[in-house]
């Protein structure tokens, strides 16, 4: 499924993004399928992740098959539409292997909006930056497989909008397969955003300089900022400032150092270890100016080059030998997790019903 279909009923010119995406929620919506509660179809194996608007769960399908991820979306906090719209995005761009794959049809329970994903058993790109970047052969890894996943959202006429490292699914130790995940955020090229809540490392200037109720409109320079920001963090393992913004101190000593006419021949002390060609991928990705920021494809044409980060043949290696295999992994994690979460998801279901554990009454 593609969003860009080739002609639109009413008048026989191509349709654009939104009118298409909108039309296939309002088509999708007829297929939400509506469960008492989640455990009729799933084996509630462990808790994932969570937020402000819901969860992911691990889960194993009743009926047989590979262990999926579940995102549920509170329905007392979500819109229906933006529910239906985040599953749509999913679905039309899981041909891609450097995005995550929506599987199966929506769900919904009395609590939740709900839909399965793959599931990634290293988890996310964040959990391996905790003390050191990536050795530079993972890092062009992730590098090119997230600038392709971009690269194919754009030409469908889409915006991530979240690239960071906390949304980079990874499928095995040495990133031989990443994928980027969390649609939540994904519009619509042209489509109105607003500033970001509060300080976001991977948020451009040209969005942190926003003040309510003033909008910008979503374009591809955005994702390529973030992709940016995402390949200094895998680098390093920090951000490289916490806002784009005066007066962050880092921020505004790259800011002076890129535009400075003519330019010191030494960057911030941050950003010594990047060797020539990374320096340049990076200052093109990080570009002030989004009408003149490089592309996220760019990226290919650096990856032969060294970008001189530490790490060789040998600490790829090592890593190969981290966490064990996948059957294991998930062995392990449904005979210490199921029944103390689905123990706990009775319970909350029940306070929210007014006390009947596993009624799954309506939220009030």
């Amino acid at each position: 499924m593609e969003f860009r279909y080739p002609q639109s009923p009413e008048d026989g010119d191509p349709e654009d993004t939104a009118s298409a995406l909108q039309r296939l929620a309002e088509l999708t919506a007829s297929r939400v399928t509506p469960l008492r509660t989640l455990r009729a179809q799933y084996h509630l194996l462990q808790k994932l992740g969570s937020g402000s608007y819901g969860r992911v769960l691990l889960a194993r399908p009743r009926r047989g098959g590979p262990a999926v991820a579940l995102k549920l979306l509170r329905r007392d906090l979500v819109p229906r539409t933006t529910f239906l719209r985040e599953f749509c995005v999913g679905r039309c761009v899981s041909a891609h292997p450097g995005l995550l794959h929506t599987l199966g049809v929506p769900l919904q329970t009395p609590q939740y909006f709900a839909f399965a994903q793959e599931y990634a058993p290293c988890g996310d790109l964040s959990g391996m930056l905790q003390e050191r970047g990536l050795p530079e052969p993972l890092l062009k890894r992730v590098a090119a497989q997230l600038a392709g996943a971009l690269d194919f959202l754009h030409g469908r006429g889409l915006v991530h909008a979240d690239v960071k490292p906390d949304n980079v699914l990874v499928f095995d130790p040495v990133c031989s397969r990443v994928a980027l995940g969390d649609l939540g955020l994904t519009r619509p090229e042209g489509s109105p955003v607003a500033a970001p809540p509060g300080p976001l490392p991977s948020a451009p200037p040209e969005l942190c300089l926003l003040r309510p109720p003033a909008t910008l409109a979503l374009r591809p320079s955005l994702d390529s900022w973030g992709l940016g920001v995402l390949l200094f963090c895998a680098s390093t393992a920090a951000f490289p400032w916490d806002v784009a913004l005066a007066p962050d101190p880092e921020f505004e000593a790259f800011a002076g150092w890129v535009t400075a006419k003519p330019r010191p021949p030494r960057p911030p002390a941050s950003w010594g270890q990047f060797a020539p060609p990374a320096l340049a991928l990076l200052l093109g990705l990080l570009d002030l100016d989004p009408d003149t920021r490089s592309p996220p494809l760019t990226v290919l044409e650096f990856l032969g080059d060294d970008w001189g980060l530490e790490g060789g043949r040998e600490e790829v290696g090592g890593l190969e030998s981290v966490g064990g295999g996948e059957e294991e992994d998930e062995k392990e994690e449904e005979e210490e997790g199921r029944s103390s979460l689905e123990e706990w998801t009775d319970e909350e279901d029940g306070d929210k019903a007014g006390g009947k554990r596993g009624t799954g009454g309506e939220a009030p």
